[in-house]
């Protein structure tokens, strides 16, 4: 049991002390305090220039004599400041060349059949679509007034229905859509955090075996250590690291919370996410890594050269990448009958079950089940990959998979 500790503590410290895991664990702080106030730096650029670029100049050649333009003027509610232009159409457009003004607009026609045409940049659909519903809520108040209708008779055809739901059978619960974003986007979060977790310490854990083999190394640590125990060793300690880099991005948001002083980690953490969700995205992290890792240092052990571990991870990747699909189809049809059957497998656990809890009500016996199958699949491929690693450490030559197992298996049979 010392020689486990002492193989996860010098994995551990190895990596912690690389430069890579530096700057990699820098480059995260900035790029999370920097999205977190992407709203604060943005704003602090583009305040000198906000007055010019909100300015609208309206020519109102409608029929209320110019009392549409004056309406919109006066509107308060608009993230733009219209200006009821006095001058030709001809004029505000060179005005608008000259960037007096942002942009043109012109009104035509009555009321009920307003004809508006907006003169601006080709880059501006999304303000364009901001102007054509200022226009509109001006347009319904000129038509409601030429209807004659009260104050009451006006409330009363804006009133929102009273919208519910009910579920169909007793005791389901109907998701709101408030829930459904929440899971939609955990889900999506653990998709890729599955995905990155194969591609990167995958091929982390692999590339450690085979640098250690191509340098001869590993024949003196096999001496002295056990190959099962060097092999769990390494799968913890880089999970120690990976759980680190954890930490890391919890404190980046933490500091890019305190500076942007919006309280953005409590409105998601009190009202938003809920902790059970993300205790199963734990768990099934940490399975799949077991799960993926196992055979990740199996592959690395059967290749002799660094160079090599690309080619002999690419079928693992090649699965998650399958799995990454299949969730993403999921996120849209996480009831569909494929998604159920597929989340049976191993290898697709992770996404698809957690997929399944997250956006719809899965039996509790179904996810005691699920989990069990994974839990034990993970076992019982870390054991076969322990004995294939224990011969594959032990080989030298050309890579293959097939042939490189068989003998392996062989060899660690002969260790015995």
């Amino acid at each position: 049991m010392n020689n486990f500790w002492i193989t996860v503590a010098h994995t551990m410290t190895k990596r912690i002390r690389s430069k890579s895991f530096f700057w990699s664990s820098l480059v995260t702080i900035i790029l999370v305090v920097g999205l977190m106030n992407a709203a604060g730096i943005l704003s602090s650029f583009s305040d000198d220039e906000a007055g010019e670029a909100s300015n609208v100049a309206v020519i109102d050649n409608t029929s209320e004599d110019e009392e549409m333009g004056a309406a919109l003027a006066s509107y308060e509610e608009s993230s733009f400041a219209y200006e009821n232009y006095s001058g030709t159409e001809e004029e505000a457009l060179s005005a608008a060349e000259e960037e007096e003004y942002a942009f043109v607009l012109t009104l035509e026609g009555e009321p009920a059949e307003l004809d508006a045409v907006l003169y601006g940049s080709e880059s501006d659909f999304q303000d364009g679509q901001v102007i054509n519903q200022d226009v509109q809520r001006i347009k319904e108040g000129f038509v409601t007034n030429e209807l004659n209708l009260d104050e009451q008779q006006l409330a009363t055809i804006y009133e929102p229905v009273s919208f519910s739901e009910q579920p169909l059978t007793e005791g389901a619960e109907v998701q709101t859509e408030e829930a459904h974003n929440q899971a939609y986007w955990m889900v999506y979060a653990l998709v890729f955090a599955i995905y990155l977790l194969v591609i990167m310490f995958g091929s982390m854990i692999a590339t450690e075996v085979a640098t250690e083999k191509s340098s001869r190394v590993m024949e003196l640590i096999v001496s002295s250590v056990n190959p099962i125990t060097q092999m769990f060793g390494k799968l913890v300690g880089i999970g120690i690291v990976g759980l680190l880099n954890v930490v890391v991005l919890a404190a980046a948001a933490l500091i890019g919370d305190a500076i942007s002083g919006d309280n953005i980690l409590e409105g998601l953490f009190s009202e938003t996410i809920e902790i059970s969700l993300l205790l199963y995205a734990l768990l099934f992290i940490v399975l799949g890594y077991f799960l993926y890792g196992g055979i990740a240092a199996m592959l690395g052990a059967l290749v002799s050269r660094a160079e090599e571990v690309n080619q002999a991870i690419q079928p693992l990747i090649y699965v998650a990448m399958v799995a990454f699909f299949i969730a993403i189809f999921g996120l849209n049809a996480p009831d569909a009958t494929i998604i159920q059957i597929l989340s049976y497998i191993p290898f697709f656990t992770p996404q698809l079950l957690f997929l399944r809890i997250g956006m719809t009500s899965v039996p509790v016996w179904e996810i005691i089940l699920i989990i069990a199958i994974l839990t034990a699949s993970a076992f019982l491929i870390n054991m076969l990959a322990a004995r294939i690693y224990k011969g594959g450490v032990l080989m030298y030559g050309k890579f293959s998979i097939k042939n490189g197992m068989k003998q392996a298996f062989t060899i660690s049979k002969k260790e015995k």
